[in-house]
């Protein structure tokens, strides 16, 4: 049965459907025509699906095979967003190029590659008639570029919340480069305002200048007390956008003024946490002004993974039984919807997909021997995880 399942998978079935989904324009708050093309795709091979509307013409897609007996399940998800087009593109990038063992196009690695190969997958356990215990699904949500709203809809369904763990396609192929994540930091979006007082500005002196309050936030931003986690060490923190003074020209001094700061979460850290971190900072600069410091959305919870799990372990074995040798792990900064599913949720989260050297970056691609051997291990895993 296992040699019938692993015959199924078709490299030319993968490559044509990822070529067929790169051509869809998905980026962020586009996901709805590609989520339509995955389900008649889906539907064609037996699958029944369901659509879940996050927002107007975004929705969610889930789909899944039943076992002949209960047991655990296992899901594998991808999202369907992609960054917008960044400048520089040398080709067209909703029309896949192969060049050199590289197929080019937006999308081809964060995360379509993945997504097509979780699809490949799911056609061989229905071809092969392969029979398991349990249930085997897949779920494309919408969002993940931004600010998660597709993941933090799948976790409200309840029949989500049992999963026993699910396997995301982002692009982590378990190298010394890019090493399975075994956690991922949290982030907050700090929203912090500056009130002053207007005065004229030849007279400074009888206002108190916003702006220049705020610029004394931003230079004592490096003394934030960082927790240091034995795993990850510190986080950090990057100020994205500063607001202030006039629209019009006008000779007044400012008496507003605003920023967003963005700060990584270690465990351990939460959000409240780090609003107390910062009021404290405020308040040891001894400002005229007054400050309030808020949280903006997204927020997402950092995470550590048990690597005992049976997701793991089942990988492992998987990892060195397809490519030959040990798979590399690390815990790693950046943000995944594992941050919702693991950091919110507690369901053990796998990352598993292509290289991802190009991800965010014009003339993004992936290297096409790597479709084979992710298809294989996405079908070894959900045999042996559903044993």
């Amino acid at each position: 049965m296992l040699e019938e399942l692993l015959k199924k998978l078709d490299l030319n079935y993968t490559l044509k459907l990822l070529k067929n989904i790169i051509q869809i324009n998905s980026t962020v708050g586009n996901e709805g025509e590609l989520v339509e093309f995955l389900k008649n795709e889906l539907e064609s091979l037996g699958l029944k699906c369901t659509l879940d509307e996050v927002e107007p013409n975004r929705p969610n897609i889930y789909s899944k095979l039943i076992g002949i007996n209960p047991g655990k399940k296992i899901n594998y998800n991808g999202h369907t967003d992609t960054i917008p087009v960044v400048d520089g593109w040398e080709t067209d990038p909703f029309e896949p190029i192969i060049n050199n063992g590289k197929l080019y196009g937006l999308g081809a690695c964060d995360m379509k590659a993945g997504i097509a190969c979780a699809i490949n997958m799911l056609r061989a356990f229905v071809e092969s008639d392969y029979t398991f215990n349990g249930e085997l699904s897949f779920s494309g949500v919408i969002d993940e570029e931004a600010f998660g709203k597709g993941a933090k809809a799948m976790l409200s369904h309840s029949e989500f919340k049992n999963v026993d763990a699910i396997v995301l396609g982002e692009p982590y192929p378990g190298d010394e480069i890019q090493p399975i994540p075994l956690g991922i930091t949290g982030k907050i979006l700090y929203d912090i305002t500056v009130k002053g007082k207007a005065a004229h500005a030849f007279r400074p002196y009888l206002g108190i200048n916003a702006i220049e309050e705020l610029g004394k936030i931003i230079t004592n931003l490096d003394k934030l007390n960082f927790k240091n986690h034995p795993d990850f060490g510190k986080g950090n923190y990057s100020t994205l956008k500063i607001e202030g003074g006039y629209e019009i020209y006008s000779v007044v001094v400012p008496a507003f003024a605003r920023m967003e700061v963005n700060r990584l979460l270690v465990p351990g850290e939460t959000a409240q946490s780090a609003i107390d971190d910062m009021n404290n900072l405020i308040e040891s600069i001894n400002l005229s002004s007054q400050v309030t410091v808020e949280i903006k959305p997204p927020l997402y919870q950092a995470y550590i993974s048990d690597r005992n799990d049976l997701i793991f372990r089942v990988f492992d074995k998987v990892y060195r039984s397809v490519m030959g040798k040990a798979p590399f792990y690390e815990y790693t900064s950046g943000i995944t919807d594992a941050n919702i599913f693991a950091g919110e949720g507690n369901i053990p989260c796998l990352h598993l997909g292509p290289h991802q050297e190009t991800a965010h970056q014009k003339n993004e691609y992936i290297s096409l021997d790597c479709l084979e051997p992710l298809s294989k291990m996405y079908a070894l895993i959900a045999m042996n995880f559903l044993e």
